[in-house]
């Protein structure tokens, strides 16, 4: 998709100056358009395969729609190593995880309260926050401050043994409820038809990466032409672009009161941001952040990170915790543009 676009629109660049801003602003607004649309259909879905299922929803937040929704930051990171814009990596996944967090959580929250008692399991937490610790201490204290093969490797091999526990405790819960349930039959003829969910699942996947791909595309060179560091462009466009799916995906889930799944998703999508992506990016890489005051970065992360695992601990969170978090997330985002400029 980046290459069509590529030899598509780059054709306008010497010709036609001011159709070629036009068709890379077309390019944000198409991607944006293919994000919102695809993250709806995902959140729609992956409930009701959660009720096919049988599993929990906060174990298919933290799984299914986690990955999902984090697509876009993955095929975003590749397109942007590809592009030579290793700054975009790092840029897009502190940004994404914060604006995962701040905004997304934050808007949440303006919509329906959200009770955390009981959501989200201790081991969950912890996992969250030892990656993120870990995140942030690679890129500040390597002596490149970069993710390479070996840290790229291990960030691998975590997201894989946290998967594999994930979907044996979900098998498991599962197994439990098809034992205690008569009703199981009942439920998963009402909830929908489980090779149509999965279909819309993965039409949903596609709908991402092209939206990814094209909103990186026109973001690159419409911030190009501005001279704007692609550390920035990662932290905020990029981020806020991709994050777009656990938007969508989250205020259609605080509607339905489906609250356990949305606080799964942003937490699952924070842990393949940097377990997965990071681990691939590093693999192929390496990815570091050559900004001039990365720490202000890496402190907004770990800080808003630290708030959301504590409030997960069984506090009801309202429209005060909302401002608050969407308070935070501006001040980030004014920070590291006031220190990396």
């Amino acid at each position: 998709m980046y290459q069509v676009l590529e030899n598509w629109v780059g054709g306008f660049e010497g010709s036609s100056y001011n159709l070629y801003l036009c068709l890379l602003l077309l390019a944000i607004l198409g991607g944006l358009f293919f994000l919102i649309k695809g993250g709806y259909w995902l959140s729609e879905h992956s409930s009701q395969l959660a009720g096919i299922l049988g599993v929990p929803q906060v174990i298919v937040g933290l799984t299914i729609v986690s990955i999902a929704t984090s697509t876009p930051e993955l095929f975003t990171s590749i397109s942007a190593l590809r592009s030579d814009a290793p700054g975009l990596v790092t840029g897009n996944i502190i940004g994404s995880n914060i604006a995962n967090i701040g905004l997304i959580l934050g808007i949440s929250l303006l919509i329906g309260n959200i009770n955390t008692n009981g959501t989200v399991s201790l081991s969950q937490r912890i996992c969250l926050g030892v990656i993120t610790c870990i995140f942030c201490g690679i890129l500040h204290f390597h002596p490149h401050q970069e993710i390479g093969l070996y840290s790229g490797s291990a960030f691998l091999l975590f997201i894989s043994l946290y998967l594999a526990l994930i979907s044996r405790n979900a098998l498991s819960t599962k197994s439990k409820s098809a034992r205690n349930d008569h009703q199981a039959r009942d439920r998963m003829d009402e909830v929908g038809n489980l090779p149509f969910s999965i279909v819309m699942l993965a039409l949903a996947t596609v709908m991402l990466w092209m939206g990814s791909e094209s909103l990186v595309y026109g973001a690159k060179n419409v911030a190009g032409i501005a001279g704007v560091p692609e550390e920035l462009i990662g932290f905020t466009l990029l981020a806020l672009g991709t994050s777009l799916p656990e938007l969508s995906a989250s205020i259609s889930l605080v509607r339905k009161q489906r609250t356990a799944m949305l606080l799964g998703n942003i937490l699952g999508s924070n842990l393949f941001n940097i377990a997965l992506i990071g681990g691939v990016a590093g693999v192929i890489g390496p990815v570091g952040n050559q900004s001039p005051s990365p720490w202000v970065d890496y402190l907004s992360l770990l800080l808003i990170t630290a708030l959301f695992l504590y409030w997960l601990k069984g506090k009801v969170l309202g429209k005060t915790q909302g401002v608050f978090l969407l308070l935070l997330y501006l001040g980030a985002c004014i920070a590291t543009w006031v220190f990396n400029t």
